[in-house]
């Protein structure tokens, strides 16, 4: 979720510092709309038959690592967006770590308890509406690459990993290396209305 709130949050200060948009569907984008759709139809069903489901079967677990990896895939075909690599680079980092955890996102009791002080999740339980698992650190492979930092976000708390930084990073440089001010457009396209003029 704070992924979507950083997005939003971007747009907002994308549109109040007059970045001009329209240059985003100028680009040219690798894979086209059916892997698109693909992914997002994947993206559904995770969040149908995961998020929203206990449970830490087989089938939602492949259904999450598998998400993972085209979603990469396709932001590595479209590297020469501003930001793909990044968010190539964070995703493929978080699913490195859940591959080596059992296919789920490690998060300490410690690290959970500062950000859902008011749920009791038992070790190796997925904790409720998320992709993560109740691990010790000791117990945990590639501590480092977990859900660490705990952050709150206008008073909704949850934690991050080294990967979902990067993405936020490559989101934050989509954002402002993809779409020039409008403000520098303006002079250009006043100058071309008057040597057009009669």
């Amino acid at each position: 979720m704070i992924l979507i709130y950083a997005i939003i949050s971007l747009s907002i200060l994308a549109i109040l510092i007059r970045r001009d948009f329209s240059t985003i569907g100028q680009m040219p984008f690798r894979g086209g709309w059916k892997l698109g759709l693909f992914v997002l139809g994947l993206f559904l069903l995770q969040a149908v038959f995961v998020i929203y489901v206990s449970g830490q079967n087989i089938i939602q677990m492949l259904l999450v690592i598998s998400s993972q990896i085209v979603l990469a895939l396709l932001f590595l075909l479209n590297r020469h967006i501003p930001g793909a690599k990044l968010f190539a680079l964070g995703i493929i980092l978080n699913t490195v770590v859940m591959l080596a955890n059992g296919g789920w996102m490690p998060i300490t009791p410690e690290t959970y308890h500062s950000i859902r002080p008011e749920r009791n999740v038992e070790l190796q339980a997925r904790a409720p509406a998320s992709k993560g698992i109740m691990l010790e650190q000791h117990e945990t492979n590639l501590w480092f690459l977990t859900d660490i930092i705990p952050v709150n976000y206008f008073g909704h708390k949850n934690a991050l990993s080294i990967g979902d930084v990067l993405i936020l990073v490559g989101i934050a440089q989509f954002f402002f290396l993809a779409t020039p001010s409008k403000d520098k457009n303006e002079p250009a396209s006043r100058a071309s209305q008057v040597n057009t003029s009669p």
